[in-house]
């Protein structure tokens, strides 16, 4: 039987799941400075720990109450596991009745029949990824100069060159809600501000030098909007919500305030990609509002736009068309993706979709005297297998030509990639992405 929390959190936590689902799935928040010590969340977003009797429960959601386990591997072994709660020093045992109490004694034995012994299944599919997750494992110094090695060499000036020598006008760039000197550093995150903020006060330089407008996107918010690690999620759980609206308002604001006198400050953008239903419309709403209201608190230059990121998942569309139209140079942001629609696998229907449907949905956000919109991400990368390079150019091409419509213009995702689809500056160099400059009026 597997470690199963029963209804997925919120009360004990039994050996008796007959499968890996869910409920039998759970995350580690590894301790700093221990490799061996850590914190675990199960599906509903509870924290495992002991109660008066000892027993295994997951009932509550805050991390500074949470229980702190020690996982000891067998050495013969590493999929045979001993489970050491640190609150009294015992063994988590698995009764006769499925229950689990930490009453075990360390020292025994690796026995298939010791209750206290366990077999760990690790998700392989499951990477680290993004720095929040990177410092969760390897500790704020190491994870600092990981990040302060990828901001000197990833992207450099020769890169801004680049995009200006082809005939592009704008860089979206995404920052994270830790970059603001006032922002609260999350838990197990480097404190890199001044040297986050450097990166894109370097940016903007760039961007001035070469006659480049920028885009800032907020694309990691506190408690994280879509429980991607892109968005700063520790495990894979949405956070973000009412409670974190006046946070991420101090954030957005400090962000203005900042680049409010820059020459090529084009648009801050307040959320990316906030996941339905999460993610609530009436809550995104209120922050929009009161996101909108603080760019324009700190900006005086009337060409800066607020743009308004679409959520993702949602059967709506258009729920944020009318909503927009009510703010000055405001734009709504989309992504259209084929490549996570597994029901496009030839080459013609990823062009043929995005020739008819796509383009049908961007003109429905499209209004007269309404807000702007803007094909915020698209790629070349598709689920069809074995394609040629001018097939890829073909896709380019009709996407250009139909995301050209969009009244702010598109962005593609990302410029540079060790994916060769992913990454614009190869499709540029290959001569895979043709395109013709659009000025902003």
């Amino acid at each position: 039987m597997y470690l199963s929390a029963a209804n997925g959190g919120g009360s004990t936590v039994v050996a008796n799941g007959k499968a890996e689902r869910e409920w039998e799935t759970f995350r580690l928040w590894k301790m700093e400075n221990s490799d061996h010590m850590f914190k675990i969340r199960v599906i509903q977003e509870q924290f495992m720990g002991l109660n008066d009797n000892a027993k295994l429960v997951a009932v509550t959601k805050s991390p500074a109450q949470a229980g702190i386990f020690q996982i000891i591997r067998n050495k013969e072994n590493k999929d045979q596991i001993k489970i050491k709660a640190s609150s009294n020093g015992k063994l988590l045992q698995v009764m006769p009745n499925g229950s689990v109490k930490a009453i075990g004694e360390p020292g025994q034995s690796w026995s298939n029949s010791d209750p206290t012994v366990f077999t760990i299944h690790i998700d392989k599919n499951k990477q680290m990824d993004g720095d929040r997750q990177l410092c969760s494992f390897y500790g704020a110094d190491q994870a600092i100069k990981f990040l302060q090695n990828h901001w000197n060499s990833f992207i450099t000036e020769e890169d801004f060159l680049f995009i200006s020598s082809k005939g592009l006008n704008a860089v979206r760039i995404p920052v994270a809600w830790w970059i603001t000197k006032n922002s609260v550093r999350p838990s197990c995150h480097p404190p890199n501000y001044p040297g986050y903020q450097a990166v894109l006060d370097r940016a903007f330089d760039w961007a001035d030098k070469y006659n480049l407008k920028v885009i800032i996107d907020l694309h990691a918010a506190p408690g994280s909007q879509n429980k991607q690690a892109h968005s700063g999620s520790r495990d894979g759980i949405v956070g973000w919500g009412d409670a974190k609206i006046d946070e991420t308002v101090q954030v957005i604001k400090a962000l203005a305030d900042r680049y409010a006198s820059r020459k090529s400050l084009l648009a801050i953008e307040l959320l990316n990609e906030p996941w339905a239903p999460q993610v609530g419309l009436d809550t995104l709403k209120k922050y929009y509002k009161a996101g909108y209201t603080a760019v324009k608190e700190k900006v005086k230059n009337p060409d800066v736009y607020v743009i308004m990121s679409n959520r993702l998942n949602t059967n709506d569309p258009t729920e944020l068309v009318d909503f927009a139209s009510t703010f000055d140079h405001c734009v709504i942001d989309v992504h259209y993706y084929n490549l996570y629609d597994s029901s496009f696998n030839t080459i013609e229907d990823n062009i043929n979709f995005v020739k008819t449907t796509r383009e049908s949905q961007l003109k429905s956000l499209m209004r007269a005297n309404g807000a702007r919109v803007f094909v915020g991400e698209w790629t070349t990368e598709w689920n069809v297998e074995n394609t040629k390079d001018e097939d890829r150019k073909r896709f380019a091409d009709v996407q250009m030509d139909v995301y050209g419509q969009a009244s702010f213009g598109w962005a593609y995702w990302t410029y540079k990639n060790k994916y060769a689809s992913w990454s614009m500056k190869d499709m540029i160099e290959k001569v895979l992405f043709v395109y013709e400059k659009e000025k902003l009026d």
